[in-house]
């Protein structure tokens, strides 16, 4: 009779299964790095990034003023 070890086409299955889960995550995120490429660096004018950049500073500098006023 054989000894019952370890199988090797069920260890090669497993691996198999486990590197196209790997693979799908893969593109994936890929998929989501194009995506947000594509929004940061948008062909509209300036592109969304810099849009958000300009209301940020926008914001930070009517709390600044806010601050300077009500501080004094």
């Amino acid at each position: 009779m054989k000894a019952l070890g370890p199988d090797p086409l069920q260890d090669a299955l497993e691996l198999k299964a486990h590197v196209r889960g790997l693979k799908a995550l893969l593109e994936l995120q890929r998929w989501q790095i194009e995506v947000l490429n594509e929004r940061l660096y948008a062909s509209a004018s300036g592109g969304t990034a810099a849009r958000r950049l300009l209301a940020l500073k926008q914001s930070e500098a009517g709390a600044s003023r806010l601050r300077k006023g009500t501080g004094s």
